[in-house]
């Protein structure tokens, strides 16, 4: 990709795209992370999600399937996914997406994101 922009214009980006994908507080959160937040944004949201080829939904569903198939990353999930409902993917969407992690993530993977899905829509029976 021919990409002009300079690097503050790419944090630039980051920034906005960050706060319209995983809220308005997402820079201050980030920010307690020092350099390794300033490259977050500027590295994943301000390049490669401003990419074409991909819209924030897709690359929101397929950031979420490879953090729910790694496992052992629970806080990014839920992070992920309130993500995803923010981008337009739908609670029955997100049930659906578990239920195919099962398939190839295996079952013990697809039990950890369900009940991470619980409660970020708060259903956590206990």
């Amino acid at each position: 990709m021919d990409d002009e922009r300079t690097r503050d214009e790419i944090r630039a980006d980051g920034v906005e795209r960050v706060k319209d994908i995983l809220g308005p507080k997402a820079e201050d959160s980030l920010a307690t992370l020092g350099e390794l937040g300033d490259r977050i944004i500027a590295t994943i949201y301000g390049d490669i999600y401003g990419r074409p080829g991909l819209g924030v939904r897709e690359r929101q569903i397929a950031t979420l399937s490879m953090l729910m198939a790694l496992g052992g990353k629970d806080r990014q999930v839920k992070v992920h996914m309130r993500a995803a409902l923010r981008v337009g993917i739908t609670e029955d969407e997100l049930r659906e997406l578990v239920i195919q992690l099962a398939a190839y993530a295996g079952f013990p993977a697809a039990i950890n994101a369900q009940a991470q899905l619980n409660e970020v829509l708060g259903e956590d029976a206990g």
